[in-house]
């Protein structure tokens, strides 16, 4: 499992936010940080980011806020030494009514899928970014008047995971306790959506945008091991019906089986089958997949193994002068070829998991000609915590091979 460390250091790496601009299955076969990677695109819908809100939100607040217009803003600052950091999600939410002015209302996300008890201090950076840039749009604009007053912001933590979320929603709980400073700190409290501690009878329901609801479900249960029984529900994904047809629902599909597939402990076989299942009844001619990583990886080794068979077959059927040697030839590269694409598949996901792998475990890999096996293994090194738990888990694979 990646520590919170390593899940800042991937995150940082890539190129991009999400976005529903490029293919789903590209964006996860290039980031292990699954759980981000899903909930940015799940909340990037605009139905199911006013879904949400609508939930959340005090009753107050949303009676003076034109949810319905809301966008999403730039997710990307630059600190005064140019280094780079971006909040999960940020929303501008205009007022339905002001006559002095027009007014937004920032909503500010930051996802977590572990525990973290400094989440409002990251989130505090983030708002004092966006203060900046609305300081410099005002200078540029020439309204940075003594009238001048900021957008409010509202800082949301929203957790799921293993275990219940702990941190404080109040800010001036990660400033140290001393006398006589309590008046001077800042008080500024967030709101949390706890994943981890609500029942799913208190998730948020709306038939019209039942998307909400099942990636909140899944997300809910995505590291327990009553993930089999969830997404085998029959009514899981029944509200999704009438709109099968829309090519956003069966984008959404996609994303579903992407984030279950690569982000699962405790998926079992027959549980991964029941889902295919559901999908496919559900939505009619969506691809079956089950690891965008590995299939990365497998479709290389394949393509590869192809390629070289052919040629290989070629001229022993040229040197023999039967069109038999051509044949076998190719034959034997296709299956050399899906072979060595399993065995790239694993390999690469032990290196990006755990460091670089030793030729002994390659060479034990590669010893492996039983395409079952290496399929296996691939799903052991997907779900797998520790380097040593695979290995113990490769020998029982091997043992069974003989």
């Amino acid at each position: 499992m990646m520590t919170p460390d390593q899940e800042m250091v991937l995150l940082a790496e890539q190129e991009s936010p999400p976005t529903w601009d490029k293919p789903i299955e590209e964006q996860f076969a290039t980031t292990l940080v699954t759980h981000d990677t899903f909930f940015e695109l799940v909340f990037q819908l605009k139905k199911v980011a006013c879904a949400f809100l609508m939930f959340l939100l005090p009753l107050t607040l949303q009676k003076q806020l034109n949810i319905p217009t809301l966008k999403i803003s730039v997710r990307r600052f630059r600190d005064d030494n140019f280094r780079e950091t971006r909040s999960d999600m940020v929303y501008e939410i205009p007022l339905k009514k002001n006559r002095k002015k027009y007014v937004k209302i920032y909503i500010v996300i930051e996802h977590k899928s572990y525990d973290d008890s400094h989440t409002m201090s990251q989130l505090f950076n983030y708002e004092a970014q966006i203060i900046k840039a609305e300081i410099d749009s005002a200078k540029k604009n020439a309204i940075y008047t003594k009238d001048f007053k900021l957008s409010p912001i509202i800082l949301v933590i929203f957790h799921h995971g293993d275990v219940v979320y702990t941190g404080s929603v109040e800010l001036s709980d990660e400033f140290e306790k001393v006398e006589g400073t309590e008046e001077f700190t800042i008080k500024q409290k967030g709101i949390i959506f706890d994943l981890s501690s609500k029942d799913k009878k208190e998730l948020p329901h709306d038939p019209h945008v039942p998307e909400l609801y099942i990636a909140l479900r899944i997300m809910q249960v995505i590291m327990s091991k009553n993930l089999d029984e969830v997404l085998c529900e029959e009514e899981l994904l029944e509200e999704l019906k009438p709109y099968t047809e829309d090519p956003d629902c069966r984008k959404f599909a996609r994303l579903l089986m992407c984030y279950v597939f690569d982000s699962n402990r405790h998926l079992t076989q027959a549980g991964e089958k029941q889902f295919n299942q559901q999908i496919q009844q559900t939505f009619k001619g969506v691809k079956i997949m089950w690891s965008p990583l590995a299939e990365r990886y497998i479709a290389t080794g394949v393509k590869k193994g192809r390629v070289e068979g052919k040629v290989e077959g070629r001229a022993e059927g040229r040197a023999e002068g039967k069109v038999e040697g051509r044949a076998e030839g190719k034959a034997e590269g296709k299956i050399m070829g899906e072979l060595d694409g399993r065995i790239e598949a694993i390999i690469s996901i032990l290196d990006v998991k755990f460091g670089e792998i030793s030729e002994t475990i390659r060479d034990s890999l590669c010893a492996i000609t039983d395409i079952n096996r290496l399929q296996e293994l691939i799903r052991i090194a997907t779900k797998c915590d520790t380097f040593e738990e695979f290995c113990k888990k490769l020998k029982l694979v091997k043992r069974k091979r003989s």
